[in-house]
């Protein structure tokens, strides 16, 4: 099979199927390249916002679906509440559409038809969240109090799906071990006094009495989780290693630290390929946390992501 796309010359009879066949062939090249891509989701704008007591507004925006067809609303959509059940919610969701208006028949000399097909942003509420396969696309949640009001709407990534480049980044990611000192402290009687790690172009290095020190790693645009990690070095005493989901929380609306791995490691040399999973959206990023005690150089600091 081939792609063909239609030639004029010149004196050709062109038909109806003729500019038919016209435009779908860069209808379908453009979706096409839409879903190979982009993953669906929102691109720009239709955000939901509180209008009234009992009504919200959706902003315009860009919105792409499973298909890769292009969901454009041009200008705001009030959408009235008023009939919801009092403290319940509403899904908010677009979907593409296409139709005949009448505004476009036309009728003349004993032929009619339709000189043009709406691309129509089909909003609307649903009583559950849609499937997330891409035909209808969520754009929030809005909670109905006990008066019947619009108390809420949420629009975190758990309810609204971004559209991002395909494979935006998926894989390995390595980044030199440049870690921002910590301040010396003293607990009670005891002092612990410790130095910066020493930064060169491909190592962290710390003397015999050791340091500690911590690096943030930003998530790679369109990185959904944290499959894995690697840290490899050299020590003659213990390096003690946590990997933190740090940034700020969406769903729960404040900062965020939270452990995924915590290792402690010894020996001359050593490699360690750590297994973990951990959601991500466009609000975290990740910090590795470091304490050498004793000689101790840091070659090797990557993670991996889907």
């Amino acid at each position: 099979m081939h792609v063909k796309r239609p030639n004029y010359f010149t004196h050709q009879l062109l038909l109806e199927q003729d500019f038919k066949d016209e435009q779908k062939y860069h209808i379908e090249m453009r979706r096409r390249l839409n879903r190979l891509f982009h993953s669906w989701g929102v691109v720009d704008g239709l955000d939901v916002q509180k209008k009234g007591e009992q009504e919200i507004t959706i902003t315009p925006g860009l919105a792409l679906d499973h298909e890769g067809r292009e969901i454009v609303l041009l200008s705001p959509a009030t959408r009235d509440l008023s009939a919801w059940s009092r403290d319940s919610h509403a899904f908010v969701t677009i979907a593409y559409d296409e139709r005949f208006l009448e505004e476009d028949h036309h009728s003349a000399g004993g032929v009619e038809g339709y000189t043009r097909v709406t691309e129509i942003a089909k909003v609307n509420e649903e009583k559950t969240q849609p499937n997330k396969d891409g035909a209808v696309i969520t754009l929030a949640r809005v909670y109905i109090n006990e008066p019947g009001h619009v108390h809420r709407i949420d629009m975190d990534p758990p309810i609204r799906k971004s559209a991002v480049a395909a494979e935006a980044g998926a894989g390995w990611v390595r980044l030199p071990f440049k870690p921002l000192p910590m301040p010396k402290k003293s607990t009670g009687a005891i002092r612990i006094d410790v130095e910066s790690f020493l930064v060169d172009e491909t190592t962290a290095h710390c003397d015999h009495r050791g340091a500690r020190g911590s690096m943030a790693i930003p998530v790679p645009p369109g990185a959904k989780k944290i499959v894995g990690f690697r840290v490899a070095g050299e020590t003659k005493g213990t390096v003690n290693i946590g990997l933190y989901r740090a940034g700020w929380n969406l769903h729960h609306n404040k900062g965020e630290r939270t452990e995924l791995i915590m290792e402690i490691v010894e020996g001359e040399s050593f490699h360690r390929d750590l297994p973990v999973e951990s959601n991500l959206d466009e609000s975290h990023t990740l910090a590795v946390a470091i304490i050498a005690q004793g000689e101790s150089s840091i070659w090797l600091v990557a993670a991996k992501f889907e």
